[in-house]
């Protein structure tokens, strides 16, 4: 319909190239339940362990990490840590029907000797401080 020579309906000016458009990767992210969320506070009052212990046992990866949200550490998901809780209990009932059904040797060091075996220097017979009896004549 319309020829090289003809001006195109759009005009003089020329398309520009398509910009590149980036998306957020959390563009999508669903909030966690806000109710559902504790703090390192909450947390360490529902396990009842000091806040630097709950941080310990984090970096060994022996309690729950943070959830993360836009990319951000916000808090510890409720059922997470109650999950945690009864892993926990299970384990410590698990070691008190191991101590009911029989002894666990554990490699434990040996203790020093009572006495001595080999012969021990002299003992002092006189009080420490104590003037001879010659300086006192």
């Amino acid at each position: 319909m319309y020829s090289k020579d003809s001006p195109s309906p759009v005009g003089a000016a020329s398309v520009a190239p398509y910009a590149t458009v980036t998306l957020s990767p959390w563009i999508n992210e669903r909030f966690p339940a806000w109710e559902q969320l504790l703090s390192a506070h909450d947390v360490a009052r529902l396990t009842r362990r000091p806040r630097w212990v709950i941080a310990s046992l984090i970096l060994v990866r022996r309690f729950p990490r943070k959830r993360r949200y836009h990319g951000r550490n916000i808090g510890w998901l409720r059922s997470d840590v109650i999950h945690w809780l009864a892993k926990d209990l299970r384990a410590a009932n698990c070691r008190a029907e191991q101590a009911l059904t029989g002894p666990i040797s554990i490699a434990r060091q040996t203790p020093l000797p009572l006495q001595c075996t080999q012969p021990c220097a002299a003992r002092r017979t006189r009080a420490r401080g104590a003037l001879p009896m010659d300086s006192l004549l």
